[in-house]
């Protein structure tokens, strides 16, 4: 198997099988240690998924600080699914010290990559002025960027401010 070779992506993707119980038995430890594995290789997408896993002591001890450490990885890497992980820990103090201004600025890379959900945070954080100068228009400007991809939340803002 490629993934008893030291593939990365062999460990991670046969990882998610026992996390499931897809074609195998559904087996924690071994998805933790195959995720680890793939994650000690530098793969974010591995990073991310024990970050989660650390965040709330699913098949490992709950770890704030290394979920963001792990986070921080992928995120570093591109993974607008790490570069989220990391604004939350960010918006909440998780892990980290609370900054909102962090928390903008990973979630504006993920809002730049289109993701609808961090367009219509950095929206929030511009009406708030959360991390950010309050701005009700380009609050608007990203509401309406996270509307157009069908965001709920943007919708029910725009809708209730008549913008």
């Amino acid at each position: 198997l490629a993934a008893d070779q030291g593939h990365d992506g062999a460990q991670f993707r046969l990882g998610a099988c026992y996390v499931d119980g897809t074609v195998v038995d559904q087996d924690h430890a071994k998805a933790v240690r195959l995720y680890r594995l793939a994650a000690d290789q530098g793969l974010a997408m591995a990073q991310c998924g024990l970050a989660v896993w650390c965040m709330a002591g699913t098949g490992v001890n709950e770890d704030h600080a290394k979920g963001a450490r792990l986070y921080r990885l992928a995120a570093d890497q591109g993974l607008v699914h790490g570069q989220l992980g990391l604004a939350v820990c960010y918006t909440h103090g998780t892990g980290v010290a609370q900054d909102e201004a962090e928390a903008v600025r990973w979630s504006r890379l993920a809002a730049d990559q289109g993701v609808a959900g961090a367009q219509y945070n950095i929206g929030m954080c511009y009406a708030k002025g959360a991390g950010v100068p309050q701005d009700i228009a380009e609050a608007a400007r990203w509401w309406h960027l996270a509307a157009a991809q069908g965001c709920e939340p943007a919708l029910g803002v725009i809708t209730e401010l008549g913008l």
